[in-house]
């Protein structure tokens, strides 16, 4: 087997899992919106973003830095060492969460508990889901897909089933998503821990070698905020600058157009473990054939989702619209997000040069310049556009970020993609879009999908 059919196939493994995984906020969608209000659905929206925002300070790249310095022959010293600094660290910012629990007040207006009790779920959430993250990491570099797909799948299984029971059954609303997502973190790390017991030996751990890892983890630590305020901010800034009920309409248009966001991700999954084990002159030949296909693949998809959208939304299952007709209005922001996403995809497809080249100094300066653009972009347009500005927001802050790290790249480690094949899915998309918006004819997206289909099928074969 060739090598990058190989890296196809464990790639696909890994998505899997990954896509089912992160599935879980799309598959609670017809929950949420047939179930909750929009302001509660605003205020479950935002409180992800809390928990978003505070994952990237437990982990702080942490989890990059485990890719970067992690060798088969001393493989439980790295992880020893790794899991020993993060508990400690865990311990010391969930005593700073408890004691500054008072803005978590402000959930007050939907849920039963007190900010105290509120800010013990989320440390529970927080801590777990950290060490989590460490173990799925490892799992990939140990390369088990099998036990990644079953976690994922487990994971899935209980966020839906335990949802269902909360909100539906016992009519908890934001109280049971909450609880949900409180047990399902707990069971999780439960199922990785005989993972960690089998890796985990105290006495290996190095201090040396921790400094080194927390050297290289640093730089990551702003640019993971920096994404997650990119992210995120749009939703604060709408209850902010316009109200918490577009929240909710923007945050269930959004998670359909992120569908893009998570193939990115599971193709990250396998695309740092790769990059960082080829060699520098075979491997940039890799990454341009790699890079050219997965990029014709985003267009593909985006495409595909900025015409069905409509369609999904108005699926019927028993009676019930499979989106709240309440909250039809936020889907016009998905072929923005979508395609906000297939830049952040050009972005990723660029990152080889910040590890083999040492050049992680400057991620804190491209997610700057992202987040930057973001926020002005964000405080300008939302009181104009409402949401539609907070979703061109996003889209301004990855084009930005692509395009200095392409221009940097110039000098670091230039990749040369296939430009035919990318100008070729281009133009046919805009041109099969064009028609289906004209015609609203299935037959277009038929025919769409099934020549783009076969021209990702002859670019993989060749």
């Amino acid at each position: 087997m060739t090598t990058k059919n190989n890296f196809w196939n464990i790639t696909f493994i890994y998505s899997i899992g990954f896509l089912g995984l992160r599935a879980i906020s799309f598959l609670l969608l017809p929950l949420y919106t047939n179930l909750l209000s929009a302001k509660e659905a605003g205020y479950i929206f935002i409180f992800y973003t809390i928990i978003a925002f505070l994952n990237t300070v437990y982990s702080h790249g942490m989890d990059s830095s485990l890719l970067k310095y992690y060798k088969q022959e001393n493989s439980k010293k790295i992880i020893t060492t790794s899991f020993l600094y993060s508990i400690c660290w865990g311990i010391v910012l969930s005593l700073i969460v408890y004691i500054f629990h008072q803005p978590l007040i402000y959930f007050n207006t939907v849920s039963i508990y007190s900010s105290k009790t509120i800010a013990l779920f989320v440390i529970g959430i927080l801590f777990c889901d950290m060490l989590s993250s460490r173990l799925m990491t490892i799992i990939r570099l140990l390369e088990k897909p099998i036990y990644f797909l079953m976690v994922s799948l487990a994971n899935v299984l209980l966020s839906i089933s335990l949802n269902i029971y909360f909100i539906k059954s016992l009519s908890m609303g934001f109280n049971g998503a909450l609880l949900a997502l409180v047990y399902v973190s707990i069971i999780q790390l439960l199922l990785l821990l005989p993972l960690l017991a089998s890796n985990l030996k105290i006495f290996q751990f190095d201090y040396a070698l921790l400094k080194k890892m927390l050297l290289f983890s640093m730089p990551f630590l702003p640019a993971s905020i920096f994404f997650i305020m990119i992210e995120m901010a749009d939703r604060v800034m709408l209850g902010w600058l316009s109200s918490v009920e577009d929240v909710g309409l923007y945050g269930a248009g959004y998670k359909i157009g992120a569908v893009v966001l998570l193939i990115v991700r599971a193709f990250n999954l396998n695309w740092q473990p790769f990059y960082l084990k080829s060699e520098h002159n075979d491997g940039v030949k890799q990454f341009e054939h790699i890079g050219s296909r997965f990029i014709v693949f985003l267009i593909f998809i985006s495409t595909i989702i900025t015409m069905i959208w409509p369609i999904i939304f108005k699926i019927k299952i028993n009676s019930i619209y499979l989106i709240g007709e309440s909250f039809w209005s936020g889907g016009e922001i998905i072929p923005i997000v979508a395609f906000s996403y297939a830049i952040y995809g050009v972005f990723i497809l660029q990152m080889p040069s910040i590890y083999i080249k040492n050049k992680q100094s400057w991620v804190p300066y491209f997610w700057g310049v992202g987040f930057i653009i973001n926020f002005i972009s964000n405080y300008l347009l939302i009181p104009i556009y409402g949401f539609y500005g907070a979703a061109f927001s996003t889209f301004f802050a990855y084009l930005f970020m692509s395009l200095f790290l392409l221009y940097k790249n110039q000098s670091w480690l230039p990749i040369k993609y296939n430009l035919y094949d990318i100008l070729y899915i281009s133009i046919f998309s805009s041109l099969a879009f064009l028609a289906y918006f004209k015609l609203e004819l299935i037959l277009i997206i038929i025919i769409y999908v099934i020549i783009g289909a076969f021209k990702i099928y002859k670019m993989q074969r060749a």
